[in-house]
């Protein structure tokens, strides 16, 4: 199964905008509807800023690597970036009665996915975290 989406980006905040767009193309082409394609481009985008902000701790010269497939019923998308090596353990999104700015990223993710697992790293690569849903139903729903 070839990728609809294979593409690096400057792991830095102004290649979101490119980002979102490359990734609402690749949903589109896959066959996903605008609730699906809306959700999955802001998975992914908090998913990059992660990246930029924890893993780069936004330094310059950096890049991170898009890929975006259907699999069946399945949307997949792995982001592969070389920063700070993290584990799922540490993506606990803070509590959402906490009322302050950021720190939603995980928790929007988590409920636009269903599932999201850090893969081992690759010879190029020393992070790689895989995001998928199922086109059938909402996250939600099936979170329930």
């Amino acid at each position: 199964m070839s990728p609809l989406l294979a593409r690096d980006f400057p792991a830095n905040t102004s290649a979101l905008v490119d980002v979102r767009a490359a990734v609402h193309d690749a949903a589109v082409a896959a066959g996903c509807n605008e609730e699906i394609t809306s959700g999955w481009v802001l998975a992914v985008n908090e998913a990059c800023m992660n990246v930029i902000q924890h893993a780069y701790g936004f330094a310059d010269g950096e890049s991170l690597r898009i890929e975006l497939w259907r699999d069946g019923d399945e949307l997949v998308t792995l982001i592969c970036d070389d920063g700070r090596a993290s584990r799922i353990e540490d993506l606990q999104p803070r509590p959402l009665d906490e009322i302050r700015p950021g720190g939603l990223g995980v928790h929007f993710i988590r409920e636009l996915t269903d599932t999201m697992a850090y893969l081992p790293p690759s010879p190029q690569w020393r992070n790689r975290l895989r995001l998928a849903r199922r086109l059938t139903g909402s996250p939600m729903e099936r979170h329930a």
